[in-house]
């Protein structure tokens, strides 16, 4: 796997990315300002992890503006 951009995600980024997007859903459960603080952690990995790869990052982007909405609502 090439560090260029383009390359597809290997097994194990794929893995991570599925963990993190749960791990997003289940800290907006709760709406807390610790809750949002760590989504927002959580997002920010998500986006990197996607970022070396234009066929995952421009399936995910969408959901990526949705979670960035809804905890701008929360703050």
């Amino acid at each position: 796997m090439e560090g260029a951009e383009g390359t597809n995600m290997d097994y194990a980024g794929t893995r991570e990315l599925v963990r993190l997007r749960y791990e997003l859903r289940h800290l907006l459960i709760y709406r807390t300002a610790e809750a949002t603080e760590a989504a927002r952690g959580v997002l920010a990995q998500i986006e990197a992890l996607v970022a070396t790869d234009a066929e995952e990052a421009a399936t995910i982007g969408p959901e990526i503006a949705r979670w960035q909405v809804s905890l701008s609502l929360t703050a």
